[in-house]
């Protein structure tokens, strides 16, 4: 079925040049909304307002609602098109340095909602994942190859997946063709779901030094692991294939293959066999 479209929407056009793609059908409108599980008493934190299009359909669901925007020309929109609306607060904020712990109350949980813009979609996950202040979840939609990246199943996991995996469960909710939008994309879209955990799955003081060690042994994805290792990081000579045996993963298997767990158990063998040199 064609989703369903509305006329040319309301307020400024797109622009080209900053990756603009404004959600037209009022369908997928109303899944996103219908698939936000705001805890009780939360408001929700709406990325990259827009025209307002999303705006309009949560504030019809009954939510209280913080739209960020980046663009003051599409600020200066929505004030004007919610004038004094009781449940909504407009603030202009770029979503990939905003602090969360500025705007929202500290009294309130909340739920975030967003049509990322593709380009800057990873930064704007990363900032509110590692945020002081953590939503209960992210409902957003990205571009589907990074969505299906996101949310990769075990044997397939990239660093992005892991960094996902280190604060969110991830969940693909549903695809998004290009038709809905304004203009359309050159690809399809997909709303992915992130509930957070209730802890990072790795202690916060060693989430830096876990992130590094990933990204050196990374840069070989599809090497064996122990390939991967050895030329990514500072091992002495044999320390790769010795801390593979400490952490009980087999030399021959790949990065991609491995789980939060692994990789943890991994770092801390290569730390000792480091110790040792």
């Amino acid at each position: 079925m064609p989703p369903e479209k509305s006329e040319r929407l309301p307020g400024p056009r797109p622009r080209k040049a900053l990756g603009q793609h404004f959600l037209r059908d009022s369908g997928v409108l109303a899944d996103i909304t219908g698939a936000l599980r705001v805890p009780e008493r939360g408001l929700v934190v709406e990325i990259g307002a827009g025209t307002g299009q999303l705006t309009a359909a949560l504030l019809e669901a009954g939510h209280e609602v913080v739209a960020l925007e980046i663009e003051p020309r599409l600020v200066g929109h929505l004030r004007n098109r919610f004038r004094r609306h009781p449940r909504l607060r407009i603030v202009e904020a770029d979503a990939r340095t905003a602090e969360y712990g500025e705007i929202v109350p500290a009294d309130r949980l909340f739920s975030i909602v967003g049509n990322l813009p593709y380009f800057a979609a990873n930064p704007i996950v990363r900032n509110a994942l590692e945020s002081p202040r953590k939503p209960a979840e992210l409902v957003v939609m990205v571009q589907r190859e990074v969505a299906r990246e996101m949310a990769a199943p075990p044997g397939a996991w990239s660093l992005l997946t892991v960094s996902i995996r280190v604060y969110a469960e991830p969940e693909i909710l549903f695809d998004v063709p290009p038709e809905a939008f304004d203009p359309p994309p050159a690809v399809w879209s997909t709303v992915i779901r992130l509930t957070l955990l209730p802890e990072p799955a790795i202690p916060a003081a060693d989430i830096p030094g876990f992130f590094e060690f990933v990204s050196r042994v990374y840069r070989n994805p599809r090497k064996q692991i122990h390939n991967s290792l050895a030329r990514g990081t500072w091992l002495p000579p044999g320390g790769a294939r010795e801390a593979l045996l400490r952490a009980g993963i087999d030399p021959a298997r790949r990065p991609e293959t491995l789980d939060l767990s692994e990789w943890r158990a991994l770092q801390q063998a290569a730390a000792e066999v480091l110790a040792l040199a």
